[in-house]
């Protein structure tokens, strides 16, 4: 049942878009020509037959279906609830704007564009709420061991503790980490050595092997893999959190030599104008709908404490330029001091009354949205740091000033994982370049998102 149920999944999934797809469509039917829809769109020409929109469905479904199957929609499914959602969200309007256009050619029976209108949008709801119920009872199986694909780590570099530990609080995976091969002996969860690693892995009945090995060992993962095609194994790489394998990487090939390519950065050329205009648009929506709140937190720092109203301090931004940043000030007037280097700590006794406040809901950072509007940041993008650590971290940590390609942010990959202030710059790095190779504008709307919810959530910066 192991290693059957995995193929039975994407059916569950097909028949649930089947139904959404009949749902939504018939609603629509209902709303168009039976509601109070009617009094703001009149129908002029006679209510149509509903077994002509049937018919039309076979249509409509087989359009949904093929964009679906085309884009990925019945494989894995990320345990983001964000990410399923955007993926329906996609998959239904790239159907629906395909299936409208097809319309204009269409020369029979005359259909409603407001039917499929509506069913656009209850297209996204119906099909996402039907793929849930059936993402949570694969889930449900996936705990209970149905499914889940066994794994063992041949290695023990710190990237592969980290997936590790990842893999066993997100069963989503459907990957079971069984150990490490090799390694730590007095973990509790090593296995044997590497001498052992074909017997480990054939009386444990492993699917997956993780090499998670130093570039110096290499040489074992060609061995294991030439003695072991028999056992049918799937393969995975790790690689240390700061190596080259953390970048996104394209493999191709050049007259036949197969080539890894790695370094580029999707925020290039068009992209950079598409962000760009996002973050015009945006920031000054929120500086026009926010000005009363800036112009409220304004007074409260200047009658709270004596000082300026507006911390200036000079960051390090793209391609490593500096800038003055801008933020409303939450400490005592010695912290104005834009030469000054610390970061903040919990329960910082420099902190003003309004300040601890501010911070706590992160609306000190509200006047970065000047900063965004004139260019030296973006809305989304790696914090900026001061240039006295740039200076430090950039010997000390292996490709730290990689994130430096793009726009500093107000908000980040990192910060969205907790990783701000005094943390590890090492973690924070890993993050900010994972965004940096993975830019795309849903994943800055994903991050932006994620930032609202944290402070709504479980505000306590400090």
């Amino acid at each position: 049942m192991r290693t059957r149920f995995p193929y039975f999944v994407p059916i569950f999934y097909f028949l649930a878009d089947i139904a959404g797809i009949f749902i939504c469509f018939y609603l629509a039917y209902e709303i168009r020509f039976f509601s109070a829809v009617t009094t703001i769109f009149p129908v002029t020409k006679g209510i149509p037959r509903l077994g002509l929109y049937l018919q039309a469905l076979i249509f409509v479904a087989s359009v949904w279906i093929f964009i679906f199957a085309l884009t990925g929609h019945y494989r894995r499914r990320s345990p983001s609830s964000f990410d399923r959602f955007w993926e329906t969200t996609r998959g239904v309007s790239s159907g629906a704007i395909i299936i409208i256009a097809t319309t204009f050619f269409y020369r029979g029976e005359s259909f409603s564009r407001l039917v499929m209108g509506f069913a656009w949008i209850l297209g996204i709801a119906a099909i996402h709420l039907l793929r849930e119920l059936v993402y949570r009872a694969e889930l449900a199986a996936l705990r209970r061991g149905l499914g889940v694909k066994k794994a063992v780590f041949v290695g023990d570099e710190k990237s592969g503790r980290l997936l590790f530990d990842k893999l066993n609080i997100q069963p989503a995976w459907g990957i079971s980490p069984e150990g490490f091969i090799g390694g730590d002996e007095t973990q509790y969860d090593y296995l044997g050595p590497l001498g052992k690693a074909e017997e480990i892995v054939k009386s444990l009945g492993i699917d997956i092997v993780i090499f998670n090995l130093p570039p110096a060992r290499q040489d074992f993962i060609i061995d294991f893999v030439l003695k072991s095609e028999n056992l049918k194994l799937e393969y995975m790489m790790t690689a240390d959190i700061m190596g080259i394998m953390a970048s996104r990487s394209e493999s191709g090939q050049i007259e036949g030599i197969p080539v890894l390519r790695w370094g580029k950065t999707p925020i290039e050329g068009y992209a950079r104008v598409v962000k760009r205009i996002f973050d015009i648009v945006f920031a000054a929506i929120g500086l026009i709908a926010l000005s009363p709140v800036v112009a409220l937190i304004a007074i409260a720092v200047k009658i709270d404490s004596k000082g300026p109203v507006l911390f200036k301090q000079r960051r390090i931004g793209r391609n490593g330029r500096e800038f003055m940043m801008l933020k409303f000030r939450s400490m005592v007037k010695a912290e104005n001091d834009f030469n000054n280097e610390g970061w903040t700590v919990e329960n910082d006794p420099r902190r003003t009354r309004v300040g601890r406040f501010i911070r706590k809901y992160s609306l000190d950072e509200l006047p970065q949205l000047w900063n965004v509007l004139s260019g030296r940041m973006s809305l989304v993008g790696p914090r900026p740091e001061q240039p006295g650590y740039v200076e430090r971290f950039k010997d000390d940590i292996p490709r730290y000033f990689q994130r430096h390609k793009v726009k500093s942010g107000v908000t980040g990959w990192a910060q969205v994982h907790g990783l701000r202030g005094d943390t590890s710059i090492a973690e924070r790095t890993k993050y900010d370049l994972y965004y940096v190779e993975n830019w795309s504008l849903v994943y800055d709307i994903k991050i932006i998102l994620l930032t609202l919810k944290n402070i709504l959530k479980s505000p306590g910066a400090y």
